[in-house]
């Protein structure tokens, strides 16, 4: 599996691609980090993450992130298999991290991977 290297694409003389895990890291970064309702072709593409972000820090909104990311990958990324159970998210000061691990599917092979979702700096 390819992936676009989103945000360095282009160089001088062909496009830049990413391959198999680090295509599947850049993936995962690009459809948690987009909102819905952004993305034309599909307006349901991201997710509703960042309207949690000044919200009380709970059980019930940790719950509730999980699901929507549980969620998302499960529509948008045929190509891993993960379980809701396989979804954390863990804080380290004022960042938080989601980490995901999952089958994927193209060579079957098992990865971790933890995203930053407080950076806005997409870099895989």
């Amino acid at each position: 599996m390819y992936s676009i290297a989103f945000p360095k694409m282009f160089s001088d003389t062909r496009t830049l691609l990413f391959k198999d895990s680090k295509a599947t890291a850049s993936n995962l970064v690009l459809l948690l980090n987009s909102s819905k309702m952004t993305l034309f072709g599909d307006p349901f593409f991201g997710t509703s993450l960042r309207r949690a972000i000044f919200e009380q820090n709970d059980g019930i909104l940790l719950d509730l992130v999980v699901d929507e990311i549980y969620t998302t990958i499960v529509t948008f990324m045929p190509q891993i298999q993960v379980k809701r159970n396989d979804i954390t998210l863990t804080q380290d000061g004022v960042d938080v991290f989601c980490n995901i691990k999952c089958l994927d599917l193209t060579d079957y092979t098992t990865n971790l991977y933890s995203i930053n979702l407080t950076n806005d700096n997409i870099e895989v």
